[in-house]
């Protein structure tokens, strides 16, 4: 990854929108592949169609998927990165590290929302309340902060590249892992990336109005964002998101 604060612009359903995050220069675009749960989930041919010779780097995001599914979709999208929602044993992070070096490899972490904090989570309530997939109740991480960093050091030694600290919220009595437009506890997330072995994006909520404090407060590797820049979901805004890349370079500058 390259010097300053990197922006992925995730959720990309379409060319227009590819072409328009790269204008705006963005770092990464984002393409959710085969996630039942998501409404901006597309399916492996048009993933493939946009990953292919994009102007910008692509990051395949991977819900559930096993270790022989994950490598077909490499193959067959050319993604330069690969972001897996849910934890993956750490034997298929080293093995997909051999056979594919040459993709980043992120892994989603999932922290609680803004003015929660961390030890009032409930795990073992969450596996009987998770709206989604059974399975995506795992995607929480120890509930303590010294747990989240033993997972990080865990990941970079078995060849993960990157974090994404999204956004864990319960909702009407179930909970949700990511894709929630709220911002997730910032003192924990700053925390984490001052101590991180691996380069750290901050996703949750972030959007143009709260941008800026976000940097100053988490000081992440990157920004990883979606509905805050989006007309409807799925569909770009091209002010909003001209205006945060703006935002985020004019930040570059300042704290050189």
């Amino acid at each position: 990854m390259k010097d300053g604060c990197k922006v992925k612009i995730c959720g990309i359903t379409n060319l227009e929108d590819r072409e328009m995050t790269a204008a705006a220069g963005a770092d990464y675009f984002g393409v959710i592949v085969d996630v039942p749960y998501s409404p901006r989930t597309l399916n492996r041919e048009t993933a493939a169609g946009l990953l292919k010779d994009a102007p910008l780097d692509g990051v395949a995001l991977v819900f559930q998927q096993d270790l022989q599914q994950i490598k077909h979709l490499v193959e067959f999208c050319q993604p330069q990165a690969v972001q897996l929602l849910n934890p993956v044993p750490l034997d298929w992070l080293r093995e997909l590290k051999g056979s594919f070096p040459e993709v980043s490899w992120w892994q989603s972490l999932f922290l609680p929302a803004a003015g929660i904090a961390a030890p009032h989570l409930n795990i073992e309530e969450l596996r009987h309340t998770c709206e989604t997939a059974t399975g995506l109740c795992s995607c929480l991480p120890h509930p303590n902060i010294e747990g989240l960093r033993l997972q990080m050091q865990e990941l970079a030694t078995a060849g993960a590249d990157a974090v994404i600290l999204d956004t864990a919220v319960k909702r009407a009595g179930k909970t949700r892992f990511g894709g929630t437009g709220q911002t997730s506890n910032w003192e924990l997330a700053c925390s984490l990336v001052e101590t991180s072995p691996l380069p750290v994006f901050l996703a949750g909520g972030i959007k143009p109005s709260n941008i800026k404090v976000a940097l100053d407060a988490v000081r992440p590797d990157g920004v990883d964002l979606c509905s805050g820049v989006e007309v409807r979901p799925g569909r770009k805004d091209p002010a909003k998101l001209r205006e945060l890349i703006d935002l985020v370079r004019i930040w570059e500058k300042e704290n050189n």
